[in-house]
């Protein structure tokens, strides 16, 4: 049996935010089970609170967002990233600003911060969802495709007319461990181009080379360059991770996104969502699904 988790202690967290240009806390606290992911909005006089829910979210140009409907928090991504690679069910984000700072831009600041105070174990099964059947949604060039399974497959395909992008294609099942290994380091990336214009608008008023992977025309302008050649695709897939947590428990299927985007992931969980073919399942309950199905196969 599979049991729903938490975080062991609370995990505080402070950095700019590259829309605001603030100083933003985030503290996260454990919760009971059945709790799911909420968000508070410390910093506002009524202290709004937003669970996580596909009705809750939305998709934009480069970020994902949560709201009530009048409030709203930016950049959830990376944490929900998190939150779903490390099988975090419960827990309540304290965020004192509009946005979650970006860190060094991949999930890896809060899969360090998680692992420090350990994770405690709630003593009632996970709730997942699971498809009825293969699912398919489509918008101009990006494709998303669900098909059923007992695992959390994840395979992402991007496409970029630059020297160091180019095609690249990556696959993976996600556990904590491969998450870990393989995916929650990749950062997210942006040119140097579109930087300066959303900087010179207005639009960003944090962020710097610390906050992601920053290219030219032709090469990687952070000192340290990449974490792996292909750290541009991993983060896609970081991405897809934490979006496709937004139903407020881990969706179990095979995914594949072929040049998605925030704004397509969200359109096609609402999507799916809407098409009825999602079952909730408790791991007990599959648990014992599965074991009566290999009882009758050999009867």
């Amino acid at each position: 049996m599979e049991y729903q988790r938490t975080l062991a202690e609370k995990v505080i967290l402070e950095g700019e935010g590259i829309f605001s240009g603030k100083n933003i806390k985030v503290e996260i606290e454990p919760s009971e089970e059945n709790t799911g992911i909420v968000f508070i909005r410390e910093d506002l006089p009524e202290k709004p609170i937003i669970p996580l829910n596909i009705d809750n979210v939305i998709g934009l140009d480069g970020a994902t967002a949560v709201t009530d409907g009048e409030h709203f928090i930016y950049l959830v991504e990376h944490l929900l990233s998190a939150f779903h690679g490390l099988q975090i069910d419960n827990a309540i984000v304290h965020v004192y600003g509009e946005e979650i700072p970006l860190f060094d831009g991949s999930a890896y600041p809060w899969v360090r911060k998680i692992q420090e105070v350990g994770y405690k174990f709630l003593l009632v099964p996970r709730k997942k969802l699971y498809l009825r059947k293969s699912f398919q949604y489509q918008n101009g060039n990006g494709r998303i495709s669900f098909k059923p399974s007992n695992t959390l497959k994840v395979k992402a395909s991007i496409y970029f007319e630059h020297p160091l992008i180019g095609y690249q294609s990556f696959e993976i099942e996600i556990n904590p461990r491969s998450y870990i290994n393989e995916v929650s380091f990749a950062r997210t990336f942006g040119f140097k181009e579109i930087l300066f214009e959303r900087k010179n608008k207005g639009i960003l008023k944090g962020g710097s080379l610390s906050n992601a992977i920053i290219l030219d025309k032709e090469k990687v302008l952070n000192p340290e360059g990449l974490r792996a050649d292909n750290e541009f695709v991993r983060h896609k897939v970081l991405d897809i991770v934490g979006d496709f947590f937004t139903f407020g428990c881990p969706l179990v299927a095979e995914i594949e996104a072929v040049y998605s985007t925030h704004r397509l992931h969200i359109d096609a969980l609402k999507s799916l969502y809407r098409a009825k073919l999602l079952e909730e399942v408790e791991s007990r309950a599959l648990t014992f699904l599965l074991v009566y199905k290999k009882r009758k196969k050999f009867d």
